[in-house]
């Protein structure tokens, strides 16, 4: 079709209607999906972004499903560090709600909780956990910054943990491949704001990975 034809074209009713429709596709290819809102730890729709994820608290094999919301980037332009000095990120990750799936220990312990599962997000020991990857090329990295919430609730009988309020505990952290092929981490930064948690919101001081040994 020659600029000229498709001009005119455009003009009839018929081509109006389909320059809005490819227009409208266009719009919705550059629409970003949900995703997490990196500035307030929040989630546009919370959603189960890893089930059955196996973790060890004390020496003591759990599993649990993961609730909340996570955004990607597999290449460039990278996600914007919020840990400052952290650099563009891979992926990151709003946890807003755990819970235990069959056992469950008694009574939960939410900050040994986000530990484990920090611990159990290893692109390195466990590739393809929420999409986490450390590409095999030596000098290859994987950013990843965690969010949990720092105000909640704890609910034993179901054995769940619950956001409440707006506050949460920031975790960036990056592995990288090394010459020969080995993976490991290479910090882990905690950089949470402070937070008044509102009543009746439990407050929490902000985990740290902790590994069964």
């Amino acid at each position: 079709m020659t600029p000229t034809t498709l001009k005119r074209s455009l003009q009839t009713t018929a081509g109006r209607h389909i320059f809005a429709c490819i227009a409208a596709m266009l719009l919705a290819c550059s629409t970003v999906p949900m995703r997490a809102d990196v500035t307030d730890c929040t989630c546009r729709v919370d959603s189960l972004i890893s089930d059955n994820l196996a973790i060890c608290i004390d020496g003591t094999n759990y599993v649990v499903d993961v609730y909340g919301c996570r955004r990607v980037a597999y290449s460039a332009p990278w996600i914007t560090e919020i840990c400052n000095g952290t650099g563009g990120q891979n992926q990151v990750t709003n946890v807003t709600r755990v819970c235990f799936v069959g056992a469950k220990p008694l009574p939960i312990d939410p900050v040994v909780t986000f530990a484990a599962i920090l611990c159990a997000l290893d692109p390195c020991k466990s590739p393809g956990i929420m999409g986490a990857i450390v590409p095999p090329t030596s000098g290859s990295v994987y950013c990843w910054t965690i969010t949990f919430p720092k105000c909640l609730s704890v609910d034993n009988a179901v054995a769940c943990i619950y956001k409440c309020g707006d506050g949460c505990c920031r975790v960036a952290r990056r592995w990288s491949r090394g010459l020969t092929g080995s993976c490991d981490i290479d910090f882990e930064i905690p950089c949470d704001t402070p937070t008044t948690c509102p009543l009746p919101c439990l407050q929490i001081e902000c985990p740290r990975s902790t590994c069964c040994r």
